[in-house]
């Protein structure tokens, strides 16, 4: 008799279990039913969100390419820039040494002008003493 009772009581149990049981598989299968909902209901709603997001991001890496494009020709411009600053800095230092050797240049034949008249003139008066004597 007492593997009858025994029996008794674990079918007794798996009886009270199932009756607990059954309300909570219940309520897991609503609970999963809403949940496929809300995932449902988020898809629909994240699709053409995520769509917007992918064209904005390839407008993004188009106007990254643009910019890219556009600080390597500055920079391009830059470096021309400086070249051409430095040539203009070279042609000033040659032009400042040509024209210094030209004002040496025109000062010395003004000199020897000066020298070459004071020296005529010498010569003219001389003469003309002379013609008087």
């Amino acid at each position: 008799m007492t593997v009858e009772l025994f029996l008794g009581i674990i079918a007794a149990v798996a009886v009270m279990f199932l009756v607990f049981l059954i309300p909570v598989i219940l309520q897991i299968k609503k609970m999963v039913k809403s949940a496929e909902d809300f995932l449902g209901a988020a898809e629909k709603s994240l699709t053409p969100l995520l769509a917007e997001l992918t064209v904005s991001i390839e407008r993004l890496n188009r106007i990254t390419e643009d910019v890219e494009y556009s600080v390597s020709n500055v920079k391009h411009l830059a470096k021309a820039v400086g070249d051409i600053g430095s040539l203009i800095e070279e042609l000033n230092n040659f032009i400042k040494k040509t024209g210094l050797s030209f004002t040496l240049k025109t000062a010395g034949i003004g000199a020897g002008i000066k020298a070459a008249v004071g020296v005529l003139i010498k010569g003219i008066i001389k003469k003309g003493g002379d013609e008087d004597e």
